[in-house]
């Protein structure tokens, strides 16, 4: 049955947008429909290769691990400037029933994790850099359920390097880039609406979709999702 409702999750690609410190902005000329960004632009997948040598890239990756059932995890409660969520914010009552539906694909379960810290309605402005972002063991625990996909309504899973810069961290790693990416996961970041997907019946569905870019590290995607019954 087609779904009644398609929830958009993506932001929309427009000068002046917000951009990760540092890539290229996004820019277009309409008499030739011609645009520019970079490949981690807007709404958009991280695929391994964006930081192994060897890992996949985009057009590397099976068309079906963009399309398939979501796990919606509400952190909204731990989702403070700055401030790293650990997996005693994510394994809290409201998500005891998802985190039961969250494994590998072969065996039943959901591989799409989503994110919902509710950080989106700060979307181009300057306290959108200041989001909050996951702890190491919050990665390796995804990890090692088997999921295929993490997908956040921020910047990134890792603290940004501008916030890491500025607050002197010399720990900073981007771990969870490290851990999922290398761990073959891929990374989907500037979500937004994710909590739409929440229902009482049903099942959520989403598609994250990346343009085909060859040899790419990573694309934006126009993702959105819906319920299922």
């Amino acid at each position: 049955m087609f779904p009644t409702t398609i929830i958009d999750l993506s932001h929309p690609l427009k000068s002046g947008m917000t951009c990760y410190p540092g890539d290229p902005g996004f820019g277009i000329r309409c008499s030739f429909h011609e645009f520019t960004c970079s490949t981690h632009t807007g709404t958009h997948v991280d695929a391994p290769f964006h930081f192994f040598p060897d890992g996949a890239k985009m057009d590397d990756i099976p068309l079906e691990r963009f399309v398939g059932q979501a796990v919606v995890l509400d952190v909204r409660h731990a989702a403070h400037p700055r401030k790293k969520i650990g997996w005693a914010d994510v394994d809290v009552e409201c998500n005891s029933a998802s985190l039961h539906q969250i494994g590998p694909r072969s065996e039943g379960k959901t591989d799409i994790v989503l994110f919902w810290t509710g950080w989106d309605a700060y979307w181009d402005t300057p306290r959108y850099f200041e989001h909050p972002y996951l702890a190491r063991e919050v990665a390796e625990r995804l990890r090692d359920m088997g999921v295929g996909m993490v997908g956040l309504d921020t910047f990134n899973p890792d603290e940004s390097l501008a916030d890491a810069i500025e607050n002197d961290k010399p720990d900073y790693g981007l771990v969870a880039h490290q851990v999922l990416l290398g761990a073959g996961i891929l990374i989907c970041e500037n979500l937004r609406g994710v909590g739409s997907l929440i229902g009482d019946s049903g099942d959520a569905w989403v598609s994250i979709v990346p343009v085909n870019i060859g040899g790419s590290d990573g694309s934006p995607v126009r993702a959105y999702g819906w319920r299922q019954e």
